[in-house]
């Protein structure tokens, strides 16, 4: 996405002065893409009206005594382009989050616009402002930004009951990690079944395995198959692996409906488009409570 005169947008680009157009590298840069416009473009465009350009002269007379910091302003772009529904990626600005249509400012807008205006209280709303900031992206939390697809999905896997993972682990965990082992529910497998996963009985005990929710009633009594898994101990089930696999199966598994496949899929590329890393401790926090649950499931 980019920003481009309203006056000379639909004229040749051999027409157009500089910093017609721009395309800020993401939300924070837009500032610096706007004050460009107006220090360079804005006076040179020969197809901005003249009446336009003095009623911009005067508003700007006007505001002199009423300048608001930089960091303010910079700030206040950054938030209003979220508020259109635009997001930063890897390869600039995109619309890729829900807009705000109510037509009022979000709470987050209007807390920098007090702010402006109360210059006292400006280093106590800073630092509010900024640990905040992108909370949610850390958190691998993408519903935000998803499309209405995967929203969906995601808002069925809080409502349906798991016998591991429960609604209160959602704020603590991925939308990813969340979703994917919403998937998998217990089962209880015959000594020859873990004999042939590698995995010795005596060992196993009481401990519940983990299996496809969609495909593994269709299999129920039969040989063990591919969604099944039993992990031994929990460095098992911590093991980056283990998750792979299970998503190998989700990704390939006739059963498992197309809508969350590709909740799967977008939300592997808003991570990566936004170049959020996995939390590892938070991952593995959650893992905790799932073999613990595990442990008891059968006892």
């Amino acid at each position: 996405i980019g920003l481009c005169c309203a006056w000379c947008k639909d004229m040749p680009r051999q027409k157009m002065t500089r910093q017609a157009v721009c395309y800020p590298s993401k939300r924070d840069t837009i500032f610096e893409s706007v004050r460009n416009y107006q220090r360079v473009h804005l006076d040179s465009c020969p197809f901005i009206p003249e009446d336009a350009k003095a009623q911009y002269k005067r508003l700007l007379a006007i505001g002199v005594s009423h300048r608001k910091s930089q960091r303010f302003m910079k700030a206040y772009y950054a938030e209003a382009a979220t508020d259109l529904g635009l997001v930063d990626s890897p390869k600039g600005l995109a619309l890729g989050a829900r807009p705000n249509r109510s037509g009022i400012p979000s709470e987050r807008v209007m807390s920098i616009i007090r702010a402006a205006e109360s210059p006292a209280s400006s280093s106590a709303f800073w630092k509010g402002y900024t640990s905040c900031n992108d909370k949610s992206l850390e958190l691998r939390k993408f519903e935000h930004l998803a499309s209405e697809s995967t929203r969906e999905v995601i808002r069925n896997a809080r409502k349906e009951a798991s016998a591991f993972v429960f609604l209160h682990d959602f704020p603590t965990v991925s939308d990813f990690e969340f979703l994917l082992f919403k998937q998998v529910g217990p089962c209880k497998s015959r000594a020859i079944t873990l004999e042939r996963k590698g995995v010795v009985p005596k060992d196993f005990g009481a401990l519940s395995g983990l299996c496809c929710r969609h495909c593994a009633p269709i299999y129920k009594g039969k040989s063990p198959h591919k969604s099944m898994w039993f992990p031994p101990n929990l460095e098992s089930l911590i093991d980056s692996s283990f998750s792979q696999s299970v998503l190998n199966h989700m990704m390939t598994c006739p059963d498992v409906p197309q809508a969350t496949k590709c909740a799967f899929g977008e939300l592997k590329r808003l991570a990566s488009e936004h170049c959020v890393t996995k939390k590892r401790g938070s991952k593995k926090r959650f893992l905790e409570k799932i073999w613990g649950r595990m442990k008891n499931h059968y006892a």
